[in-house]
């Protein structure tokens, strides 16, 4: 027999033995029942690990076990090697090593990684075991691990934050062979719903162009050829193919190859105000036609036709896999007739190759079945630019950032009945390394809406919660990022649209859907920061795509990073303040409906304008709208909804939902002192700490000797 039968055979094999597990969906193993899959349950998942099809792992997350249960078949009939690893390396990893010997016996052992050596045995074995097998060229494996183990020295826990699988196999069951000649690694929140149609969530076996029963596909497609530049945002417009209302309920994002995912940084999806047969839609179709053109938010830079495109619909960043919505929400299409959308990509050249090209195709599945509610996008965080605000001195190892959405801000924005939270994403540039999405109300810190220590800037996901989470008016929305800049050679980061730049923001997908909110960031623009940094005035350079120094005049021309790097003594005094200041000096939150709007329409430019009689009258405005609307201060505890996920299911059929209640709810005073769109940090309430997960396990739960 040739070799190329041979693997179609083995291919063949493979995947019927994977299609029997599935439709069985248990696996017997003496007293145990081990559920491998339910393909209705968002917390059972599957995916190929390497693009041959020769490593395929299934794990369930079992909440009131505190418990994963992991299933892998590999085509091999040597050792199978599987770990969990905080930065995707072997050292410090959490590993396991199984198998079936020669004489038909399973082996498994539980290590972890040491620096250039083979893994070695920890003191405690806190995998346990299950199930292994061979059946011709397969080897399976069945195993579980406690989400925290309280093993310090040998153990990873398994929280909320990113970790890394990595993976390998050998063609012999010596273990000390364990030389990597096949293996991996897999980004991955192991706790995290997973709503997504199983024909798409495998990242290694998509098909080119899967078809989701019961939705159609709206297909965008972006082709540019870069300018010879580091930094380059581009927005072009495209008519949707409907002109009847259906709702959006999923997004899938498609690269033609490695090299174009690696000259796209990120891309952000609008929606166009304007009707079909209004001159605004006539500009829009105009710009369609032309292809768009390179733009930039908060200044004068991009087509003027894209001033009606602001509400958000979809972003994604780097590394980004397929996400689907719960059932109960979709995002509106065409809601008043045929509409355009505007997709602005962020194109990152830092070896300024000329004559290159990037592509990338974005997936909206739609459906003409009208979901409940209406989704969209708010986003937290810091104002982009804002490069004097949003600045890391160099070689900083903990450098924190905090974005302010204010309480008189969330008042002005929400309806009384607040919005449902279901979905969230975290964004910074390469030198983040931690961030939060903090949630304050009625003097106390809520549990965090979303959270990553272990923040990846190469694998950034919109994740589905597990349960959604309430934002009221008067709630203190926080965007907190942590930074690293120990490798970027003294130099100091600031805010900016370049990937060399930082920005710390935070997006949520909320429904119901409040047109006109897109945002709630913050800058420092108080004078007394301005002047311990040294920097009066700013304006943005289209040029040069970055912020430069207009005041005082001896630095002007230079971008704010220039002058901090060169002309500012770093020592662990003035650091040290100005982490003071980024944490506490009074913020001015930017958003809809109050003082800040102006603020972040400049242009560009830095300007106080909070003393023009425009202005002032704003204020007033706001602060008898706020007294008339509320009537006390109390405000509803209650931050969780559960609900059920489930994932799109192929035949469109729903469930029985109940009726949402409307709750009323009053905001909180701001202080006296400040002015209506101006925040501080919440400094003396306690922060909110994540109940320990460390449970030291019964000797009879370690043996196993129950029903599951």
């Amino acid at each position: 027999m040739s070799f190329l039968p041979q693997v179609f055979l083995f291919l063949f094999c493979a995947l019927n033995l994977i299609s029997t597990n599935a439709q069985r969906n248990t696996l017997e193993n003496g007293r145990r029942r081990i559920t491998v899959r339910n393909s209705d349950s968002p917390y059972s998942h599957r995916v190929t690990l390497d693009p041959r099809g020769r490593y395929i792992l299934e794990w369930l997350v079992d909440f009131p076990m505190e418990r994963i249960f992991f299933n892998v078949t590999v085509a091999t009939n040597g050792y199978v090697g599987f770990g969990l690893s905080k930065k995707g390396k072997m050292a410090g990893a959490d590993i396991i090593i199984g198998g079936v010997s020669k004489n038909g016996e399973p082996y498994f052992t539980d290590r972890h990684g040491v620096e250039g050596e083979a893994p070695i045995l920890d003191e405690n074995q806190d995998w346990n075991f299950h199930e292994a097998w061979e059946r011709g060229t397969l080897t399976f494996l069945s195993f579980s691990r406690a989400f925290d183990t309280c093993d310090t020295k040998g153990d990873i826990p398994i929280t909320n934050n990113l970790l890394t699988i990595i993976w390998a196999y050998g063609e012999r069951d010596d273990e000390q062979e364990f030389h990597y000649q096949n293996r991996g690694t897999f980004n991955v929140y192991l706790l995290d719903p997973d709503l997504t149609p199983q024909s798409l969530n495998d990242p290694n076996r998509q098909p080119s162009n899967p078809n989701i029963s019961s939705s159609s596909l709206f297909r965008i497609t972006e082709e540019r050829m870069l300018p010879a530049v580091e930094t380059s945002y581009w927005c072009s417009f495209h008519r949707v193919p409907t002109s009847q209302k259906n709702h959006i309920i999923g997004f899938n994002t498609v690269f033609p190859s490695d090299r174009d995912r690696q000259l796209i940084h990120h891309y952000i999806l609008h929606r166009c105000r304007g009707t079909e047969g209004t001159p605004q839609f006539q500009l829009l179709e105009q710009a369609s036609a032309n292809g768009g053109g390179e733009c930039y938010q908060q200044t004068m830079v991009g087509p003027p036709v894209a001033s009606p495109c602001q509400e958000i619909i979809h972003g994604w960043g780097v590394g980004g896999r397929t996400i689907f919505f719960p059932d109960h929400v979709g995002i509106p299409m065409s809601e008043n007739g045929t509409e355009f959308f505007m997709l602005q990509v962020h194109y990152d050249n830092p070896n300024l190759l000329p004559n290159t090209t990037a592509t990338v195709m974005v997936d909206a599945y739609y459906t003409s079945t009208l979901r409940e509610n209406d989704l969209s996008v708010l986003s937290f965080g810091t104002n982009v630019p804002a490069p004097v605000s949003l600045l890391i001195p160099p070689s900083s190892l903990n450098h924190t950032i905090f974005g302010q959405c204010a309480p008189s801000c969330t008042n002005s924005m929400l309806p009384r009945e607040g919005i449902n939270v279901v979905a969230a994403m975290l964004h910074t540039h390469t030198t983040g390394k931690e961030a939060t999405l903090h949630q304050y109300r009625d003097g106390r810190e809520l549990p965090w809406i979303l959270s990553d220590d272990n923040y990846n800037f190469d694998f950034q996901q919109v994740r589905v919660l597990r349960k959604e989470r309430k934002i009221y008016p008067g709630d203190h929305m926080i965007q907190r990022c942590v930074y690293d800049t120990t490798t970027r050679n003294g130099t100091v980061i600031t805010g900016g649209f370049s990937t060399r730049k930082e920005m710390c923001l935070g997006f949520v997908y909320y429904y119901r859907r409040i047109p006109g909110i897109v945002f709630c960031t913050s800058e420092i623009l108080q004078e007394s920061y301005r002047t311990f940094i040294g920097i009066r005035n700013t304006t943005f350079d289209a040029a040069r795509r970055d912020v430069v120094i207009t005041d005082p005049s001896e630095y002007a021309g230079l971008t704010v990073s220039e002058y901090a790097t060169n002309n500012i003594d770093w020592d662990l005094g003035l650091r040290e303040e100005l982490q003071r200041q980024h944490k506490y000096e009074v913020q001015t939150s930017i958003c809809p409906n109050t003082l800040a709007t102006g603020a972040g329409n400049g242009g560009g430019t830095s300007n106080d304008i909070s003393s023009s009689p425009a202005a002032s009258r704003r204020r007033s405005n706001i602060i008898r709208w706020k007294r008339s609307f509320y009537s006390d201060d109390s405000l509803l505890k209650e931050s969780e909804i559960e609900k059920p996920l489930r994932r799109y299911s192929a035949d469109g059929t729903g469930y029985v939902r109940n009726t949402p209640i409307v709750l009323r709810v009053a905001g909180r005073r701001v202080g006296s002192n400040l002015n209506e769109n101006e925040v501080v940090f919440p400094k003396d309430i306690p922060p909110y700490s994540p109940p320990r997960q460390c449970k030291i396990e019964s000797l009879l739960s370690k043996q196993f000797n129950f029903l599951y």
